[in-house]
């Protein structure tokens, strides 16, 4: 079944492989061949798996305590997030491709959309393959890209590199391809598709619609009945007709979170306010990164939803500010009297967050006339926060309710997370010739000689 083309347009999805556990290979190439898990917050589930890992029959998002044992049996090495690490690494990534296409579309951590229209496909396939030789040679990032003339295409392809062990790690779908590579497409799953779900997959199903082949087969009429506009979008996009625009500017966040789930049962009320002042200050960095400003502030704390006799901790109120601000002083003490209207000593809490709601941009907001502003002086010292902390380290100047325990109840637990090698200058790796050693001179677990 031949799929008509749209001329002119070519996209490319890069994808960084096993991203979390490719950046710890990166620092520790004695991981690599290996079965390694990284782990979500506090050690909870499995997030990223190596190869390895995967073939050993690892599950996505399974409970680490569940498979503990047996893994580490089989020699399998598991890591905390470090998601500072990663952080570093995906924006090295990104502005690596950044020069390498005509525009960029980051999509996630690990995945962006490049824009290839200018490339003919001989050229599209040569750009893509050096793309994945400098990420390699720049980061030791494994990626594979597929090209398509839809965004969902572009998907699609990179999808069937990954599964099919493409040993260029390039899928070309944006040009006319092989009878092989044709039937391969349309017996692809149609749960592999971008932006069917679950659900969609299986109401298809039920309709014997389980291949691309058969969606691209499909009466339309019935398609139109029972299913949304979304899913003939994706069906057009399959067909190469573009439904979605690559969108080269990031959208304005709506609502801004910060949250975590503590290592242990809090409750003090003064280890919450240290969270909170924590959480809400990495709400009003973000919100100042965006240039934006916040008028409102959800705070929330919950209890171990494992426990029923914490049923009941789970409270969350709503604080509406004066006017919008960025300024930390302001959110900060904002959500400190949100806590003080929904603690209660009696409970145990394990999570605790802020939503920074209201969002406007700062050079559209109309300030109130009537109000007395501090706006000037605000922007100005927030700006020499930024910067001194962005210049020796993060929190080096931050408001006192952060407090300064390093090993406080409310932090997350990682024992198992490697060095920040990239982000912290007391981590940053020292190699010897018996191999790389941490700053106190402790060789790192995996690790092996230069």
């Amino acid at each position: 079944m031949s799929l008509p083309l749209s001329l002119g347009r070519r996209l490319a999805l890069v994808d960084c492989n096993n991203f979390y556990v490719s950046c710890e290979q990166a620092f520790n190439p004695g991981l690599r061949g290996r079965l390694v898990v990284v782990l979500s917050n506090n050690d909870g589930c499995v997030v990223s798996r190596s190869a390895e890992a995967k073939m050993a029959g690892i599950p996505m998002a399974a409970p680490y305590f569940k498979i503990r044992r047996e893994f580490e049996a089989q020699g399998g090495i598991a890591l905390s997030s470090n998601y500072a690490l990663y952080a570093d690494m995906s924006h090295r990534a990104m502005s690596l491709m950044r020069d390498m296409a005509d525009g960029q579309e980051i999509y996630s951590i690990d995945e962006c959309f490049l824009d290839f229209s200018s490339f003919n496909a001989a050229s599209a396939i040569n750009q893509a393959i050096k793309i994945r030789q400098h990420l390699w040679q720049c980061l030791s990032l494994p990626v594979c890209v597929g090209l398509g003339t839809t965004k969902t295409l572009a998907k699609l392809a990179n999808q069937m590199a990954k599964d099919q062990q493409i040993p260029s790690g390039v899928c070309d779908l944006s040009s006319p391809t092989s009878p092989r590579r044709q039937k391969q497409l349309l017996d692809m799953p149609v749960n592999s598709v971008w932006g069917i779900g679950r659900r969609t997959a299986n109401a298809l199903g039920d309709k014997a619609i389980r291949s691309v082949g058969d969606l691209l087969k499909a009466p339309e009429a019935m398609l139109r009945k029972h299913f949304s506009v979304t899913l003939m979008r994706t069906r057009a996009e399959l067909a190469g007709q573009p439904c979605i625009d690559l969108e080269t500017r990031p959208k304005a966040r709506q609502q801004i979170i910060a949250s975590r789930s503590f290592g242990r049962a809090v409750n003090r009320q003064a280890d919450l306010i240290e969270a909170l002042s924590t959480f809400a200050t990495r709400a009003a960095e973000r919100l100042r990164e965006d240039g934006s400003l916040a008028g409102s502030i959800q705070v929330y704390i919950t209890g171990n939803r494992f426990n029923e006799a914490e049923a009941g901790a789970a409270r969350a109120t709503i604080v509406m500010l004066d006017e919008p601000t960025d300024d930390t002083r302001e959110i900060v003490a904002a959500t400190l009297a949100g806590l003080d209207e929904i603690y209660r000593p009696e409970h145990g809490y394990k999570k605790a967050g802020v939503v920074l709601g209201g969002i406007v941009a700062a050079t559209c907001y109309q300030p109130d006339l009537l109000s007395t502003s501090h706006r000037s002086g605000s922007t100005q010292l927030m700006d020499a926060m930024d910067r001194i902390n962005q210049r020796y380290g993060r929190d080096r100047i931050r408001v006192a309710s952060m407090g300064y325990q390093d090993d406080a109840d409310w932090h997350m637990s990682c024992s198992r997370r490697s060095p920040r090698y990239t982000t912290a200058l007391d981590e940053l790796p020292v190699f010897t010739a018996t191999g790389m050693l941490l700053a106190k001179n402790t060789c790192y677990p995996g690790s092996s000689p230069l």
